[in-house]
């Protein structure tokens, strides 16, 4: 494994190589989370040359101004790390807001990518909010009624987390969706040392069941079908984003192709890793 620093901007960020062979970029979801998280997919370096890296404001790269937590600031973070590693063309695997990410980098350098995975993620925000809506309605009256009033009072009014009753409530809200199995030590860490600042300034601040932030600017569906590489786009059965989600970007992009995880919800690298490996190394090549 080698790990290091590349230079974007006024910042640096953290970097780590795993395995020799066609390079692979992976970029994981959040925002604010670190790559700590996609460590089983380090299974594939038997046979690919896995490039991980910090998102700038996250783990081990350099805290940015906060106007500068963007998606396109994002996409010229990934364009240096793939330009200063000189990796050629190369594969993009991106997970939830990291398949965002991919999507929106290969709208921009069509000709950097050779293959495109996109792993239980949205095209639009406009379906990440359908999704947010069904998981508030799913709430009993009561832990709704505790969204409402925290949201109405201001969920940073004492700090920058949310309140522990708001996060309770979420918790309720996510565990459909998020995963099936009990969460490895990789994932449970991850989420201790969330950047809750970037995830603060691309999230919103109103509400999590509502993108308001930055990211809220999202929205790749109309220019799906101008991505001319071979993607493979991965849901599970269970996951937020829903399976006629995936469906539909799979068919507006031209040679793409859709796995259902029967067993899944948000995580199938980790819910059922046997068949994830096999599916990538199969697409890969």
């Amino acid at each position: 494994m080698k790990r290091g620093y590349v230079q974007s901007g006024c910042y640096t960020l953290y970097y780590e190589i795993h395995g020799e062979g066609p390079p692979v970029i992976l970029l994981n979801g959040g925002p604010g989370f670190s790559h700590e998280y996609l460590e089983p997919l380090q299974a594939l370096a038997d046979r690919y040359q896995l490039i991980f890296f910090d998102q700038r404001g996250t783990g081990d790269s350099d805290k940015a101004d906060t106007r500068s937590y963007t998606i396109d600031a994002n996409v010229e973070d990934l364009e240096q790390v793939r330009r200063q590693l000189n990796l050629g063309r190369c594969a993009i695997f991106g997970h939830s807001w990291g398949g965002m990410l991919a999507q929106a980098y290969m709208l921009k350098y069509p000709h950097n990518v050779s293959k495109l995975i996109l792993a239980d993620t949205f095209s639009s925000i406009d379906d990440l909010n359908e999704t947010f809506a069904r998981m508030r309605a799913g709430l009993p009256p009561e832990l709704q009624a505790v969204c409402e009033q925290y949201e109405r009072q201001g969920l940073y009014r004492d700090g920058d987390r949310y309140p522990d009753k708001y996060q309770a409530a979420l918790d309720v809200a996510y565990e459909p969706v998020t995963i099936s199995v009990p969460p490895p030590p990789c994932l449970q860490n991850m989420f201790t040392q969330v950047a809750y600042d970037v995830y603060r300034v691309m999230w919103g601040e109103q509400s999590e069941f509502k993108i308001t932030g930055t990211l809220a600017e999202f929205n790749a569906e109309p220019r799906l079908g101008e991505i001319r590489v071979p993607t493979l786009v991965i849901v599970g059965a269970s996951d937020m984003p829903t399976v006629a989600m995936a469906e539909k970007t799979a068919r507006l992009i031209p040679d793409a192709r859709l796995e259902v995880f029967e067993h899944s919800r948000h995580f199938p690298f980790i819910e059922e890793p046997e068949k994830f490996m096999q599916v990538m190394r199969q697409f890969l090549g």
